[in-house]
């Protein structure tokens, strides 16, 4: 007796309510495979995916694995591209059925058998004009994703958390919007995705880690999308934003953030890795205190050469001091040897002004040349001007702005974790090396300052 296999498959409601559901085709092919006296196997159905997407149909697969096993002599489907809607995915297909001896046939299109020479003729022919329409559909949808992108339509009727759709636009829901903010705010004050799913349980918003992590990751809360800047109105300004972004990639865990102040923000300059929070013990009083090395080196196998340690105490005191004497302009942020003399620049750019004018008064150039030029001079002028405002007065105008410029006078009044808060909207990253030398990066887009600014601490 034949042994039969029978599949089916429907990618949409839209073929179910036509009358081609699963069931529909299941049934066909069982009333089939009694007409012919056939033993059937097995039933095989995917539902709800589409035909192109061949990898993903796992009952498919397993028919296949069937199939490899000399299991089934014939497979039954009801149409053609039940099956295939690929012709390269039926030529690697058909391989295998050929391989183990395996047939099909389509019982409501006879042409389609795989039995006959006739029927593998028609086959490979109407495989073709299949994968063309599929293809040329797919790109009339690309074209048309395209014009809404472009118009800053949303694709579908899905859109995070905080925003409606009104008019085909995504826009803020206002009281969403507002948890939204928060979530972000929380993340920046607590560092941990399962503290703020804690407390923010019972709003609709993502409960596992990795769904509020991709909510944090999300463009579309500064209003990015598909590559428009200006895809959507912004529910998170930017520097929030990139201060999440900033802490995501830090990876820190609950129990680090718990005791240590500077945990996730101080790298090994010389391996690269973050330094981890420990405590050691202070011999001649008992007493234990807090400092950071570089786990690479305390491994039985030693992979960095730094086995200097910071303590916590003494660096807050040291950028305590540095940023006081910052914040009123007594000492200035130390330079990268590559770092751009935006003043320069502009020198540079307003002397050459200078002399095209020199070229137009004496007739040596005309006066269309030069407003084309000096409209790019200005151009370029504007551009340093504006890079040079991120620089160092902004940065200080900012940090006047967060601490003031008395801050060890309530600096010490804080707790732990409100001091970690405070440091990580100030700084970026710490590195420290074999050498001591400490560099501080800030988040306000200023370059790193250096220990030789004062005393050694440690």
């Amino acid at each position: 007796m034949i042994r039969v296999a029978l599949y089916a498959r429907v990618s949409t409601d839209i073929q179910a309510r036509e009358g081609d559901s699963v069931q529909a085709q299941i049934e066909a092919l069982n009333k089939y495979a009694k007409e012919h006296g056939l033993y059937v196997v097995g039933s095989f159905i995917d539902n709800g995916i589409s035909g192109s997407k061949f990898q993903e149909r796992e009952k498919l697969q397993e028919l296949i694995g069937l199939i490899k096993g000399q299991k089934v002599d014939l497979v039954l489907v009801t149409k053609l591209d039940r099956l295939f809607r690929s012709l390269k995915w039926y030529i690697r297909t058909q391989e295998v059925f050929n391989e183990n001896g395996v047939d099909w046939r389509a019982i409501w299109e006879p042409m389609y058998d795989s039995t006959t020479p006739q029927g593998r003729l028609i086959i490979n022919q109407m495989m073709s004009i299949s994968q063309f329409e599929a293809e040329h559909t797919a790109q009339r949808i690309d074209k048309v994703f395209d014009y809404k992108k472009s118009k800053r339509e949303v694709l579908s009727g899905k859109v995070p958390y905080g925003y409606k759709i009104v008019d085909k636009h995504m826009v803020p829901d206002e009281e969403k919007a507002n948890i939204a903010r928060k979530v972000f705010d929380l993340y920046v004050e607590t560092g941990n995705i399962c503290e703020v799913i804690r407390l923010t349980e019972g709003f609709g918003l993502p409960r596992s880690q990795r769904g509020l992590k991709w909510m944090l990751q999300n463009r579309k809360y500064i209003g990015e999308a598909y590559g428009y800047t200006d895809y959507c109105e912004p529910i998170i300004d930017e520097r929030t934003f990139y201060l999440v972004q900033d802490l995501l990639g830090k990876n820190v865990t609950r129990n680090q953030i718990r005791d240590y102040v500077f945990t996730g923000m101080i790298v090994c300059k010389d391996c690269g890795k973050k330094m981890v929070g420990t405590t050691d013990l202070y011999k001649r009083t008992g007493t234990r205190y807090k400092i950071y090395r570089c786990f690479q080196h305390y491994r039985t196998i030693k992979m960095c050469p730094n086995s200097k340690q910071i303590n916590e105490h003494k660096l807050e005191k040291y950028l305590l001091q540095y940023l006081e004497e910052f914040a009123i302009g007594s000492v200035d942020v130390g330079k990268d040897n590559d770092a751009v003399d935006y003043k320069k620049l502009i020198a540079n750019a307003e002397k050459k002004m200078g002399k095209l004018k020199d070229l137009y008064l004496n007739d040596l150039i005309s006066l269309e040349e030069y407003k084309k030029d000096v409209a790019e001079y200005q151009k370029q002028i504007n551009d340093y001007t504006h890079k040079m405002s991120d620089n160092g007065d902004a940065g200080r105008d900012e940090i006047k702005k967060l601490i003031g410029t008395n801050v060890t006078d309530w600096y010490w009044t804080l707790d732990a974790k409100e001091r970690r808060i405070l440091w990580r909207s100030i700084i970026k990253e710490i590195s420290f090396d074999h050498n001591r030398s400490i560099e501080v990066f800030f988040q306000v887009g200023m370059v790193h300052i250096r220990a030789d600014s004062f005393k050694t601490y440690w």
